[in-house]
């Protein structure tokens, strides 16, 4: 794959229309000015017509034309021949192209304008595509000198695509999602230097609030000596399963049920971000993956996890939901087990999915407690197809063994696709508690998460 460098100038051809944008995006967000030094482009296609795609995909490749070829179908014989005459760009009869051609003073021409154009075009440039790309882009590609790969599965897990991504400084995605290439050319990995978190790998997490012992082992010990646990237990692990790569990870209470109804009247008492920043810049130092627990009583789930947006904007940082403490509009903790639905559910998902997007943030772990199948109602409607989030049902019953692996096996039936699993040891609740050993090998499948309250 050769790329010539031509020079650049920014000016004309093609910058954002009304039904197609093309997002230059950079450490300094910019869609016009950066256009030309914009490190990662995504052509965005809202209709995924390939004559939205060329429109797009000529203003990231060109950054000045004198001229353009016009055609009712660029990738004809005819339209072809006179473009590649010309040397100029070929773009559809559209009003996409219309409006913009218009705008920018472009001159068009249905053949070749014989010898007074000129194109300058961004240099050093690799384009990803989906499916391979028409005639008439390839004609684009060879005049502007870029390169361009067939994506045909997620970047984070080919290697071909993270090599040739990582050698080029500017990439631009004509990809249905744009996310996955994005965090390899920002190298935006999670714990074990990989872009998703169960590439071959579990987590080891301690559950608590940092008030306290009361709700568990994470608020046993200030940051400093829960890093040196959570490590001990990585390496207890380590020793029970060798050659199985193990992360650790912290599990955080924020908001957590109460018995009154509290200032909001939820029966939810937010945690203060000043007092969870001590474990979460703790665990960012020394590696670890933190998960945000939520539990909501009568508020929303989803206003309560933008509450926490600024710690959910640290790539370390995922969110947990817990059903178990849901309540209706009249409901009060401890009066029954609660639940949720999968609307519910979906919003939150969404919402950091799309955070996780836009910040270009490594993927996010979202955990979903569940230990009666009634607590995530129509859970066959729950999307579990993010890719910037893993979706982990945990299922965190207590009690004797045989009733906990029974739970385990109860609720992993009929789960929806692309989930991921967790399991729970509670040090004082279980009857007895599993050690390291056991847990291993007696809860199969193994879990994913591994989770100690």
């Amino acid at each position: 794959m050769s790329i010539t460098s031509r020079t650049t100038r920014i000016s004309l051809l093609l910058i954002i229309a009304s039904t197609f944008s093309l997002t230059a995006c950079s450490q300094s967000e910019s869609e016009l000015t950066l256009r030309n030094t914009a490190e990662f482009v995504r052509v965005n296609t809202p209709t995924n017509s390939v004559e939205e795609r060329l429109v797009g995909l000529t203003g990231a490749l060109v950054a000045d034309a004198t001229d353009v070829i016009v055609a009712k179908n660029p990738s004809s014989e005819a339209a072809l021949k006179e473009a590649g005459d010309a040397g100029l760009p070929v773009l559809p009869i559209t009003s996409q192209s219309k409006t913009l051609i218009k705008k920018l003073g472009a001159q068009t021409h249905t053949s070749n304008p014989q010898g007074r154009a000129k194109v300058d075009t961004i240099s050093s440039t690799l384009v990803l595509f989906a499916s391979e790309p028409t005639k008439a882009e390839t004609h684009l590609l060879r005049l502007t000198g870029a390169s361009s790969l067939t994506v045909t599965r997620d970047p984070r897990l080919d290697q071909e695509a993270q090599v040739l991504i990582a050698k080029h400084k500017r990439v631009v995605s004509a990809l249905p999602q744009h996310y996955p290439a994005e965090v390899v050319y920002r190298k935006a990995t999670v714990a074990g230097d990989t872009y998703l978190l169960f590439d071959n790998q579990h987590f080891l997490a301690m559950y608590g609030h940092p008030s306290g012992p009361a709700l568990g082992v994470l608020g046993e010990q200030g940051p400093k000596a829960s890093v040196a646990r959570v490590n001990t237990l990585v390496s207890k692990y380590e020793k029970s399963a060798p050659g199985v790569t193990f992360q650790p990870a912290f599990e955080i209470i924020t908001t957590v049920a109460t018995a009154g109804p509290g200032k909001r009247k939820d029966y939810s008492a937010r945690t203060d971000i000043s007092e969870l920043r001590p474990l979460v810049d703790a665990a960012k130092a020394n590696g670890i993956t933190v998960i945000l627990d939520l539990q909501p009583g009568r508020s929303s789930m989803l206003e309560q996890a933008k509450y926490y947006e600024e710690l959910l904007r640290e790539p370390h940082v995922g969110l947990a939901l817990d059903p178990e403490w849901k309540l209706g509009k009249k409901g009060k903790p401890l009066q029954r087990i609660g639940h949720v639905n999968a609307r519910q559910v979906n919003e939150v998902s969404a919402w950091l999915a799309a955070l996780t997007r836009e910040n270009v943030l490594p993927q996010k772990m979202f955990v979903l407690h569940q230990f009666q199948r009634q607590m995530i109602r129509d859970r066959e409607d729950v999307n579990t197809n993010h890719p910037e989030l893993a979706s982990v049902i945990h299922v965190d019953g207590q009690g004797p063994t045989g009733a906990k692996i029974a739970t385990w096996k109860h609720i992993r039936k009929d789960a929806p696709d692309n989930v991921h699993w967790g399991w729970k040891n509670f040090v004082d609740e279980d009857i007895p508690m599993l050690n390291t050993t056991q847990t291993w090998q007696r809860v199969k499948p193994h879990p994913d998460l591994i989770t100690y309250q």
